[in-house]
Formats: C-alpha cells, sequence, structure tokens
C-alpha cells in the first residue's frame, strides 16, 4: 500500500469518526433541548400553582371579610357570599390539577385536636382519640 492510499485511508477514517462525533452530538443536543423544554414546563407551570395559591389567599381573605362584616352588624347578601366561595373551589380545583401535573402530593390529613398526622379515611386519631369528621 503506498503512502497515498495510507494517506487516504486515514482521511476516510478521520471522516467516519467525525460523523459519528457529529451525529452523537446532535442526539445529545436534541436530549438536551428536550430536557430543557420539560425543566421550563415544569417552571411554567409552578409559577402557574403559585399565582393561583395567591388568588386563594385574595379570595379567603375577601370572604372572611364578608364574615366578619356580617358579625359586626353589616351583613353581606349571603349570594355574594356563595359566589365568592365557590370562587374558592374552582381555584382549589384548579391549584389541585396543577400539583398533581406536577406530581406534588396533597399534604397529609391531621388531627383537628393534636395536629399528628392521621390515615385517609380513620375515624379516630390514633393518637389523642379525637374523632374525625
Amino acid at each position: 500500500m503506498s503512502k497515498q492510499e495510507k494517506f487516504y485511508d486515514l482521511l476516510d477514517t478521520l471522516r467516519t469518526g467525525a460523523e459519528a462525533a457529529g451525529t452523537l452530538a446532535l442526539g445529545a443536543l436534541g436530549l438536551a433541548c428536550e430536557g430543557a423544554e420539560k425543566a421550563a414546563e415544569a417552571v411554567r407551570l409552578r409559577c402557574q400553582a403559585a399565582r393561583v395559591e395567591g388568588e386563594v389567599d385574595g379570595k379567603l381573605m375577601e370572604a372572611g371579610e364578608m364574615v366578619y362584616a356580617t358579625h359586626t352588624g353589616n351583613p353581606t347578601e349571603s349570594e355574594e357570599l356563595l359566589e365568592k366561595l365557590r370562587e374558592i373551589d374552582e381555584l382549589k380545583a384548579r391549584l389541585a390539577e396543577l400539583n398533581e401535573t406536577l406530581g406534588r402530593k396533597p399534604k397529609d390529613a391531621a388531627c383537628p385536636g393534636c395536629g399528628e398526622p392521621v390515615e385517609e379515611g380513620a375515624r379516630y386519631c390514633p393518637h389523642c382519640g379525637e374523632k374525625l369528621n
């Protein structure tokens, strides 16, 4: 084999290696882009959940003010309060959907008497014996 043939064989081997490296690089770039898209979507969902949580807090404050106004002698129309509570229910449902999509689990139920965690469906607290709803 002549020097020129060896040189062309070497160039061919280098070309094949460069093609393989380029293919691997493109695959890695595709995976990186896919991962970045998933991360961006998760951030978007977390921001949306935080916004909904803020809306829930605001609506709860408004409902609390309505209840307190009734207590102090300035009754709120019950339909107005019910509408506010419906808005809160809708927001909480939306928040539950977002949390489920994000893989967040709902907080464990806690005993109203002692605050210890209780299993879902339990009728009595295993820690203090308080009757649960």
